[in-house]
């Protein structure tokens, strides 16, 4: 469903302010199951804040041998909003700006080469069989636009346009191991409040594993507003990405008998911030010391019954959780184009 509003501004000279909505329900998606694992409604679950159920070594049904089944489901819905401005004050310039909020909750995107892969890369809690609806893997949900152009008699055209996004590179926290053990290394994180921790009700097998987690998840925005739930799959963006484009354009206009002719010279920069500073412009990824997002260890389970859980070495409160990606393609380049335009 969709619904769309433009308005025309009262003034003497081209304005239009346009507002889009866009609202989808999942009605048939494709999703995957491995029929031979047993339900875990049955199953023993541990003592404390982290009580995820724990799957017993007989979890699979007799024969042991994997059972992958594709299926639908109705489950997943998604919606989108976008403000966009446009404005030519002046013969010669325009103006445009755009804004737009973008939400998907899935089930699974199917994020795998084969059956298993595409079983397992979801983070869960209580198995891949039991998938709760999150962000979806590929979703930017916020990116803005801007952009001047002008134009004059001699045939010359500039652009100026600016563009920031977050998101594009999505993460998932998780635990490093196969802690309720199904068999796969893809659980997701418990983060414990401060109280949970204080009150012995989320255990580490040292003060300094604790204190290290700890001061992370404080200096950490997703992980400080989440305390006291399990980590969202696919739901940690990478930051803002700032970039500025320039374009010049002249058309060269032959007349040829009663054919006119034009030929189009094009100059572009891509990403001009990048040329004055490296990290200008330059998408960041997870650190790579933080293990894709795995950042504790399940460690054993003490004779409470509690989970204990060990922080690995790299994190601590000073680590940063992105880093920039100099890869060739975050990089300025110009280009040189020339087109034929047909009348």
């Amino acid at each position: 469903t969709s619904l769309a509003v433009d308005y025309q501004l009262p003034v003497d000279f081209p304005f239009t302010v346009t507002a889009e909505g866009i609202v989808n329900k999942v009605v048939n998606d494709v999703t995957i199951s491995d029929w031979s694992m047993t339900d875990t409604k049955g199953y023993t679950r541990w003592n404390g804040a982290d009580s995820r159920p724990i799957y017993p070594e007989t979890f699979r049904a007799p024969g042991n041998k994997q059972a992958f089944v594709l299926e639908n489901t109705h489950k997943g819905y998604g919606w989108s909003a976008n403000l966009t401005v446009k404005m030519r004050p002046w013969d010669f310039m325009s103006f445009m700006a755009s804004y737009t909020h973008s939400v998907k909750k899935e089930l699974t995107s199917m994020p795998g080469s084969n059956a298993e892969s595409a079983f397992t890369y979801v983070p869960t809690i209580s198995g891949p069989n039991n998938i709760n609806l999150h962000n979806a893997i590929n979703t930017t949900p916020d990116r803005f636009f801007l952009s001047a152009t002008a134009h004059d008699r001699s045939g010359n055209h500039y652009s100026l346009i600016y563009e920031t996004w977050r998101g594009g590179y999505n993460y998932s926290y998780m635990l490093a191991n196969d802690m309720n053990g199904d068999g796969y290394s893809y659980d997701a994180l418990y983060i414990p409040t401060d109280k949970q921790v204080a009150n012995n009700e989320f255990r580490f097998t040292s003060l300094d594993d604790q204190k290290r987690f700890m001061d992370y998840v404080h200096a950490n925005g997703y992980l400080k507003d989440h305390q006291g739930e399990y980590a969202e799959a696919y739901s940690v963006y990478n930051p803002w990405v700032h970039r500025v484009d320039v374009s010049y354009k002249h058309d060269f206009t032959v007349n040829v008998a009663k054919t006119k002719h034009t030929l189009q010279l094009s100059f572009d920069v891509k990403n001009l911030l990048n040329l004055f500073n490296d990290s200008w412009g330059v998408s960041k990824y997870m650190n790579p010391a933080l293990n894709e997002g795995r950042i504790l260890k399940y460690d054993h389970t003490d004779a409470d019954g509690y989970p204990v859980f060990s922080t690995p070495k790299a994190v601590n409160g000073n680590v940063k959780t992105f880093v920039y990606n100099p890869v060739v393609g975050q990089c300025w380049y110009a280009s040189i184009g020339v087109k034929y335009m047909f009348n």
